[in-house]
């Protein structure tokens, strides 16, 4: 049996600070998901500053602010839009 989206979990989305057209199976193609997907951009977090595994203090505080928020969202859990995230 199924589960109705309204009854399944909230996944939270760090984005990096890009823009581009995502394609459907792509982390940040909402349809991609069988349930509600929350997303929050973190300004001034680059692709190059994920790679570099390095925050500015600035780009730091708005991560953080960014899992704030998604938390308040009550989200299920948080993922990244990207790989190199890992080292935050």
């Amino acid at each position: 049996r199924r589960i109705q989206k309204q009854q399944a979990p909230t996944l939270g989305i760090v984005r990096l600070d890009y823009n581009y057209p995502p394609s459907a199976g792509d982390v940040d193609y909402p349809g991609s998901f069988d349930y509600d997907v929350i997303y929050r951009v973190v300004p001034g977090l680059t692709f190059e500053m994920a790679q570099s595994g390095k925050m500015t203090y600035k780009v730091q505080a708005e991560f953080e602010a960014s899992i704030k928020w998604l938390e308040s969202k009550n989200v299920s859990g948080i993922t990244g839009d990207c790989g190199f995230m890992m080292a935050f």
